[in-house]
């Protein structure tokens, strides 16, 4: 079951061609632009079931108006601990972002298989 959660995860990403970035918004981010690293770690074995849930975000929180960038990874040392790199114009973008339905389902649905809350970090560019 997992093996297969993995490839079908995997196969919803290429057949849909997800954009993760928006490269003209990126080039035109303002100094109020906001990277969150979003780190959500499973239960044992769990990962694949976590994959699942998140891959399912990314086609509509990149159709959010104010999201530049949103980058799901896996961690290479533990499968079932997956990162969201997110990139947002400010922070009220973020903040709308957090209270769509889609990210509130998700939540719920995370419950039961995280170890932990999700640990949000949130950072500003130093650009110079």
């Amino acid at each position: 079951m997992p093996q297969y959660c993995l490839l079908l995860c995997n196969s919803i990403i290429e057949q849909k061609h997800l954009e993760t970035t928006d490269i003209e918004k990126f080039k035109r981010r303002g100094n109020n632009a906001i990277r969150l690293i979003a780190i959500h770690l499973a239960k044992k074995g769990l990962g694949d079931q976590l994959l699942n849930i998140l891959v399912k975000l990314i086609e509509p929180t990149r159709k959010e108006k104010g999201n530049i960038a949103y980058v799901l990874h896996r961690s290479v040392d533990n499968p079932d601990e997956l990162m969201f790199d997110e990139i947002w114009i400010d922070k009220e973008s973020l903040d709308v972002h957090l209270k769509q339905p889609y990210i509130i389902s998700a939540v719920e649905q995370m419950a039961s298989i995280l170890v932990k809350p999700v640990e949000l970090r949130r950072y500003s560019e130093i650009r110079q």
